[in-house]
């Protein structure tokens, strides 16, 4: 028999005494279960500050009593809808650490799942990967710390805003999803990772006055931004 706990994506396998009868078995297992549930439950309340919903499947059955798994082949689940929450940590953290002079940088912050924009206030969708990024010019001076006193931003802001947001989550919210701190080009309205962008070859004729390849190739889109990528376990 199993018991699985989302998001740590980890089964944990239960064995009890054959000698037992077959509702004492599953009693055993629901038990288990129940533990590792309150285990759950207090984890994500460390990393959150409250306790995350939940939906149980016990054989597949959502909202099935703990006790009516299969004493031998059962599997109970506990599904956490924690992802809101690290998400909205993330958006407040980013928002906190914004110059706010003219708030053009404070409002730039943009969602992306699987790298199409979304509203960060809005309905989340279910997908495999999320970020944060901003677009706006000197989005990555203020990154690096190469920025000057004007009408956008403040010279006393602290720079790294991504780099140190995304340290700060992954800090809290490790255990739960998987956080990490990169650049990428948004194209229109969709993020590209650097990886995907289209790649084109620099050309020139020879003596001959043919064309042929001059030097290396580079990204069609050289600008990158930013980003902090929020993965599920």
């Amino acid at each position: 028999m199993r018991v699985k706990v989302e998001p740590l994506s980890q089964w944990l396998d239960v064995t009890v005494s054959e000698l037992l009868s077959p509702e004492a078995r599953s009693k055993a297992v629901a038990d288990f279960a129940r533990a590792a549930l309150r285990d759950a439950q207090e984890t994500n309340r460390r990393s959150l500050g409250s306790e995350a919903p939940f939906e149980q499947f016990v054989d597949g059955r959502a909202g099935a009593a703990l006790e009516s798994v299969d004493p031998d082949r059962g599997r109970i689940v506990f599904e956490f809808e924690l992802i809101n929450d690290v998400l909205q940590w993330v958006l407040a953290a980013l928002i906190e650490r914004s110059p706010r002079r003219s708030g053009d940088y404070m409002r730039g912050h943009r969602l992306f799942a699987d790298e199409r924009e979304i509203a960060a206030d809005g309905e989340i969708p279910p997908a495999a990967e999320y970020s944060f990024t901003n677009t706006v010019p000197y989005t990555r001076r203020l990154e690096i710390g190469k920025t000057k006193s004007g009408r956008d931003f403040l010279v006393s802001v602290p720079n790294r805003i991504y780099e140190r947001t995304a340290k700060d989550a992954r800090a809290r919210f490790g255990n739960v999803v998987q956080i990490r701190m990169t650049y990428r080009a948004v194209i229109g309205g969709a993020q590209v990772n650097a990886e995907k962008l289209p790649v084109a070859s620099r050309r020139a004729r020879d003596r001959r006055g043919r064309f042929v390849a001059a030097g290396r190739p580079h990204n069609v889109s050289t600008v990158r931004f930013p980003t902090i990528t929020v993965t599920p376990n």
